[in-house]
């Protein structure tokens, strides 16, 4: 038994953090994949090139998962293939007396070089592979001919990046919000589950559920970043890159506010709960489940949950101090939810009457 609840509390997370990973990736790989395989094909009939291995690489550097901007690294492959290329030409000049010695030069100067740019490790990355290339198999392999491979290899992610596999900046901040409001929700469902039972085990469990909700917040500054750079480096990102700023600046403020409030209010309502000093508050259980519930409808693009308003007599010291302690954290995670879908009592009752106006 002991065996078994052990293995389920360290495999679960695992697993779901390979689940997380494999959803982020799959589509980056597939891509990758399709686009080396086009690269490959393009310049066998378009350059007679008999195995344009490098037109493959180049569209597989470019898609690869994990990239903050395909665009980005597309420019900076070419950039720095193009400039190790001109500096390994410039060594072949060299005395081959020490080839060894030729090969270090070429190699530090082209990634000196190209690190002035400040365009992103990609480019002084391939500045010294290439020209270690160029000094290696000779120009006639690694000079104009991968030249023409890394452009069509690039031109190939341009494409995929750029116009056909575009994602939503948008999307990507939301999707990555609601994942970290799921999690929130499975924390305040468990902790109704432990109000209603009494339960403090159940309590520490949810701060448990809590605190795995960090690779989510995680998560959602890459997706803050990820759609900033998809903004500024493709054409779709363009079209919204001022709905983008927005939406992430907001995001950011709030979201490890709402993260760190609801582990706070985890935290004290466990300790409410094992102390047993007074009954729970009149309202809590309604709150809870006005949380979760809606934490859940926002993750499950449903109608926008209204909060419940904070009665008077709570804001007073009408109940112990634990219990007042795990209020305010509640209050807290309350205001934060705001900025991600939730609304207040006089909000909706204003956008009801200017529908009812409208109609």
């Amino acid at each position: 038994m002991l065996a078994k609840v052990f293995i389920n509390r360290f495999t679960a997370p695992l697993i779901e953090r390979l689940a997380f990973r494999w959803s982020s990736a799959w589509r980056d790989a597939l891509a990758s994949a399709i686009a080396a395989a086009l690269a490959w094909i393009l310049a066998t009939h378009l350059l007679g090139h008999v195995h344009p291995v490098f037109a493959a690489i180049s569209a597989v550097v470019c898609l690869a998962p994990g990239l903050p901007s395909h665009g980005k690294q597309a420019v900076g492959l070419m950039v720095g293939v193009a400039t190790g290329i001109l500096v390994g030409e410039a060594a072949l000049w060299l005395p081959d007396s020490y080839p060894l010695l030729r090969i270090g030069f070429a190699t530090f100067s082209a990634i000196a070089i190209a690190a002035l740019y400040g365009l992103g490790p990609v480019v002084p990355i391939q500045a010294g592979v290439s020209a270690v290339l160029m000094l290696a198999v000779g120009p006639e392999s690694a000079g104009v001919v991968r030249m023409l491979d890394v452009l069509v290899g690039a031109g190939v992610g341009l494409v995929f990046s750029q116009v056909l596999l575009t994602p939503n900046p948008i999307g990507i901040i939301d999707s990555s919000a609601k994942d970290l409001l799921e999690k929130l929700a499975a924390g305040f469902g468990k902790s109704l589950q432990a109000l209603e039972d009494k339960d403090a085990g159940k309590a520490q469990n949810a701060v448990q559920i809590f605190s795995r909700a960090h690779d989510s917040l995680i998560a959602l500054e890459n997706g803050i970043s990820m759609a900033r750079n998809t903004a500024r480096w493709t054409l779709r990102g363009r079209f919204v890159s001022r709905e983008v700023k927005d939406i992430a600046s907001r995001y950011e403020r709030h979201a490890v506010r709402l993260y760190a409030s609801a582990l706070l209010f985890a935290e004290a309502f466990a300790d409410a709960l094992r102390k047993e000093e007074g009954p729970a508050p009149a309202s809590l259980h309604e709150r809870l489940a006005n949380v979760a519930s809606g934490c859940a409808a926002i993750a499950n693009d449903s109608d926008r949950p209204i909060l419940i308003p904070v009665s008077a007599s709570e804001r007073a010291d009408a109940v112990s101090g634990p219990w007042q302690l795990c209020l305010q954290h509640l209050s807290t995670v309350e205001s934060a939810l705001l900025t991600f879908g939730f609304t207040t009592q006089s909000d909706a009752k204003s956008m009801a009457e200017k529908a009812k106006t409208q109609i």
